[in-house]
């Protein structure tokens, strides 16, 4: 399954949280601030379609509020599938020194 570097900081801030749900607006923060003020609605419209994304490949459960044109998602939660490739993402990441 390819995930797009978005997507993937969205699973592995999740993923290490305390928290088990986490607020759209934490995921802001992979851009920087000085884009994050001159693209605003851009962004904000990037993190939502990832989200919506990460919905319909069941890695995440959104809650937020549905109207009949548009979903508004408010909050983010884990799933076992995406506790899972999260993790893997990570001990990929992490990878271990060789002994000689």
């Amino acid at each position: 399954m390819r995930l797009s570097k978005l997507q993937k900081y969205i699973l592995t801030k999740c993923y290490l949280s305390k928290d088990k749900i986490r607020l759209k607006v934490d995921f802001y923060d992979f851009y920087p601030k000085k884009d994050l003020e001159k693209n605003y609605k851009s962004i904000q419209d990037t993190v939502h379609k990832s989200l919506e994304s990460l919905t319909k490949k069941d890695l995440v459960i959104s809650f937020g509020r549905k109207t009949s044109y548009k979903w508004f998602i408010e909050k983010v939660k884990l799933t076992t599938n995406g506790r899972n490739l999260a993790k893997e993402m990570i001990s990929k990441r992490q990878r271990k020194l060789p002994i000689k």
